[in-house]
């Protein structure tokens, strides 16, 4: 096996041209110690040889191996990934499942619990020491983490990138983090927090993007396959998705959930690519907006978190160029660059602290991300864009004259995010349902009852109605009634999870 790796590229972003002082080129010499690092490689690749192409496979050696060589420590990385791992063998030694399922829950299994060793190494060990002004430390820590990568997850890399070369939507993920690792090389030898952490997101969004395209390949293959491979498939979709579940979660847990399932479901007929597909937008839609608010909001107008600004800006970047694959397959290539190019201006105002560019910029590539996931709409008008499709409504949104907040239509905007709405007209008291969550409006009040308790915080102005009983509520209370993420742009709104 490789014991080691040079991986010397110029620092550009993976979709595009990277600011100047991130465009350094640099060689050096390390002398870190990662025999270790090589020698657990060495066994995971012991243990998946344990499967032959062809023959039995003796589950029991399999077993043992996995108790001897991985267990202990799996558990003390994530005791989830042993849980799974193990309850696959078990089922496996008693004929409840294939021995193909028992491999890939062990190769895929164990692909996570790199993963989780990569993170901790390249993030928790080599940031502190970083931030101690280690730069000897924080780069050993980094090239345990990279060696783990060599070994074990770029082959996979390398796998993703060779089934899509040939399609329209071909990909460089091997490239990408070949670029991230010469980049965190560069910040740690030269001490540059800030650097090693856009590097870093980089780096792991990518390896997040390339677990979303290995179970968007199962998604595709398995419900066309003969049952005993649909099963195998669905096995191996389940533990590849199961790496990035925590973090796209984070963007829409209701469609992660609903991914999970599927997988997890071991039936076929469950699994359904278009609907992966467009849960997938959705997770990726809220991880991007969530990062934007939190990048307008919270930390480019505080001086003292301009780094975690810049850092956070990346990392929206970086779940963008993750859709690569899902926007070039609806909105086409172009499409794609322009989001691509918007991101870059994005970044580029973030890094001068310009706030208003920045805004702009994350309010034209979220437009595009939208056409996936997320509504659209200029104020004032009666159309909306909702995951792409024109919708017209019988009452637009308006910019009320006497509180200059913008009011918005609550049914269809309520709908068009998924919830439910119902209004009692005797008590003149509009209902919305999301994700079980009860919110309770009454006309004429700022009053928000959420699951029957009255909220501190109210709402920017009274809930009105037109002279049609329209119910109307200010645009913010979408963001903080439903936990979408709005944006604002030159009288245009764009609403993401």
């Amino acid at each position: 096996m490789k014991k080691s790796i040079a991986l010397l590229l110029s620092a550009s972003l993976a979709f595009g041209t990277a600011p100047a002082a991130l465009a350094a080129q640099t060689k050096f010499t390390l002398t870190t110690d990662v025999s270790a690092q090589t020698a657990l490689a060495d066994k995971y690749s012991s243990i998946v040889a344990l499967f032959p192409s062809e023959g039995a496979v003796d589950l029991a050696a399999v077993k043992a191996a996995y108790e001897a060589d991985f267990q202990a420590d799996v558990k003390l990385v994530n005791e989830e990934i042993d849980a799974l791992i193990s309850q696959s063998l078990e089922l496996a030694i008693a004929g409840d499942l294939s021995a193909g399922q028992a491999k890939q829950a062990i190769d895929k299994g164990l692909q996570w619990y790199f993963y989780n060793k990569i993170t901790n190494h390249v993030r928790y060990e080599a940031i502190p020491l970083l931030e101690k002004g280690d730069k000897a430390g924080a780069t050993a820590a980094l090239e345990k983490g990279i060696e783990l990568y060599a070994s074990v997850l770029a082959p996979t890399a390398m796998k993703r990138d060779d089934y899509y070369k040939d399609t329209a939507t071909p990909v460089m993920t091997e490239d990408t983090l070949a670029t991230a690792v010469e980049g965190l090389r560069k910040a740690a030898a030269d001490g540059d927090l800030l650097q090693y952490s856009i590097y870093r997101q980089m780096f792991d969004k990518t390896l997040i993007k390339v677990f979303h395209l290995a179970t968007l390949k199962y998604a595709k293959t398995a419900p066309a396959a003969a049952e005993a491979k649909a099963k195998v498939e669905m096995t191996e979709g389940f533990f590849f998705f199961k790496p990035i579940y925590g973090s796209l979660s984070g963007g829409s847990k209701a469609d992660a959930d609903a991914v999970l399932e599927a997988f997890g479901s071991g039936d076929k007929t469950k699994l359904n690519e278009a609907a992966v597909k467009q849960h997938y937008a959705a997770m990726f839609n809220g991880k991007i907006g969530g990062y934007a608010t939190r990048v307008l909001k919270d930390e480019l107008p505080v001086e003292a978190k301009y780094a975690a600004a810049v850092e956070h800006a990346m990392e929206g970047n970086m779940f963008l160029a993750a859709m690569e694959v899902l926007i070039k397959e609806k909105l086409g290539e172009k499409v794609y660059a322009t989001a691509v190019s918007h991101a870059e201006q994005y970044l580029q105002a973030v890094l001068k602290k310009d706030l208003a560019a920045a805004n702009e910029h994350v309010v034209a590539y979220l437009k595009i991300v939208a056409q996936l996931d997320g509504v659209v709409f200029a104020i004032g008008s009666n159309e909306l864009t909702v995951d792409g499709k024109t919708v017209t409504v019988d009452a637009a949104s308006y910019v009320n004259p006497q509180t200059n907040r913008t009011l918005v239509p609550t049914r269809f905007i309520a709908e068009a995010i998924g919830a439910a709405v119902d209004y009692a007209a005797e008590t003149q008291t509009v209902t919305i349902v999301k994700a079980g969550q009860t919110i309770e409006l009454k006309l004429g009040s700022d009053v928000v009852v959420k699951d029957g308790v009255a909220q501190e915080t109210k709402l920017e102005q009274t809930v009105v109605a037109n002279a049609e009983g329209r119910s109307f509520i200010p645009l913010r209370a979408v963001a903080e009634l439903f936990g979408n993420n709005v944006f604002y742009s030159k009288g245009e709104v764009v609403i993401t999870e």
